[in-house]
């Protein structure tokens, strides 16, 4: 009996590497040669497998595998086992046994393919999707996986070929065309991606897998679909309502789209599920942030501040709350530390100048807004600032120069109402 993975995974998504510990019955490899017997067994592991029953399945692995140690299906369904048990390095292994017995095993490889991609190592699935390519050339699963390992190397030319090639002129192949619209993005060619997610999305009506509609949405995010990304999500979520990231990712896009009602609700119960996640608790403090509730904004910022990695964002929005508390020594601290991490953060040396002017200290405050009107010559809050400070320095024309600046900006439909708050601009 062969079963190989193409099989088990419909043509509308991408495969992930996560799946490799969720898969379900591809494991049953070639046993032409093996009898009525050995075949039911098999059969009944992957049954097994399937079912999460992996002390049973393991047992029966062992038995066969003491009679037919190089059975290349046992050894691939045993690596299924370890992969499942997290035991990459065993399982890597085994499937490789399993090759190396039977050189035209694709679900071995293709195993194998998913463990390297769950392991963040595209360039060792490359050439085990090549041989899967060579055996079974209208594998259209493994031309797109093909083009998603090129994609994690960076290999734009690569990728895209593979995708066109498991098109084949046809635009019914989601995760080639999901493939695409990735490049094109990365081209800067948002157009064109806007243009291949929407067809994702048609194809996608009916896909039964949270994990693609959660990548697709939070592509059409990055293109500024944001109720395209909010679809997506939102079928996700309904698929896997328990899943922190799919509900964060579905906060995100109701934060872009401006309902800060909505997002309060999904961050609270990504925290509800994680407590300790640090991006939910960001966001939540953004949120609170901006509803003016400051205590208790300062309180889910200041435990997101104490994660392994915290963003320069934390620390901003932290000193925008110190500002609004009267305690602009505090906020600078906090504003230092979101431009030593980083430099080019035209925001927080804004809020950083706001204070040292609020403070008296004028040099400073200079340093600060010249520096983010270098680096952010459009933002009109930061020539707002500098046309204050030089007025209070005694530099009437350069304050007037700013105050031109500020007119120029506010014609071409810039406004300025004090220190920015722009939502982070990190995704999930």
């Amino acid at each position: 009996m062969r079963k190989n993975l193409s099989d088990n995974y419909k043509k509308d998504h991408r495969t992930q590497a996560l799946l490799l510990l969720c898969i379900v019955c591809l494991f049953v490899a070639p046993v032409r040669a093996q009898k009525t017997d050995v075949v039911q067994v098999l059969e009944q592991v992957a049954s097994l497998i399937n079912n999460n029953r992996l002390a049973q399945a393991e047992k029966e692995l062992t038995t066969v595998l003491r009679v037919a140690p190089n059975l290349p299906a046992a050894l691939n369904l045993m690596g299924s086992v370890r992969a499942k048990q997290g035991r990459l390095v065993e399982a890597e292994t085994l499937f490789l046994q399993a090759v190396q017995n039977d050189k035209t095993y694709t679900g071995a490889r293709m195993n194998l393919v998913h463990l390297y991609l769950l392991k963040r190592a595209p360039e060792k699935a490359i050439p085990q999707l090549n041989e899967v390519l060579a055996l079974e050339p209208e594998n259209l699963e493994a031309r797109v996986i093909l083009g998603d390992a090129y994609l994690a190397t960076n290999d734009l030319q690569k990728a895209e070929e593979n995708y066109l090639a498991a098109l084949d002129n046809k635009l019914d192949n989601a995760g080639a065309l999901f493939g695409l619209a990735q490049i094109s993005r990365l081209k800067g060619e948002i157009r064109e991606a806007s243009i291949y997610l929407n067809r994702v999305g048609t194809l996608a009506a009916d896909s039964k897998s949270p994990d693609f509609l959660y990548k697709v949405g939070l592509e059409a995010m990055r293109v500024g679909m944001f109720d395209e990304s909010k679809s997506m999500l939102e079928r996700a979520v309904e698929l896997k309502p328990k899943e922190p990231s799919y509900l964060l990712a579905l906060g995100i896009a109701w934060l872009r789209k401006g309902d800060l009602f909505e997002a309060e609700k999904l961050f609270r119960h990504v925290l509800e599920l994680q407590p300790n996640n640090a991006q939910g608790q960001l966001h939540l403090g953004y949120v609170l942030l901006n509803q003016k509730k400051y205590a208790e904004a300062r309180t889910w910022l200041e435990k997101s501040a104490r994660s392994s990695t915290p963003i320069p964002e934390v620390f901003y929005y932290l000193g925008l709350v110190a500002q609004e508390q009267k305690d602009d020594a505090g906020a600078i601290v906090l504003f230092e530390k979101a431009v030593r991490q980083l430099p080019s953060y035209a925001h927080a040396r804004i809020a950083l100048g706001s204070s040292y002017m609020k403070l008296k200290n004028y040099v400073r405050a200079r340093e600060e807004l010249e520096t983010a009107v270098k680096l952010d010559p459009e933002e009109p809050t930061a020539h707002y600032n500098l046309a204050l400070l030089y007025a209070r320095i005694k530099e009437p024309e350069r304050a007037q120069e700013e105050l031109k600046i500020i007119d120029q900006l506010k014609a071409k439909g810039a406004s300025t109402g004090g220190v920015v708050v722009l939502p982070p601009k990190s995704n999930p």
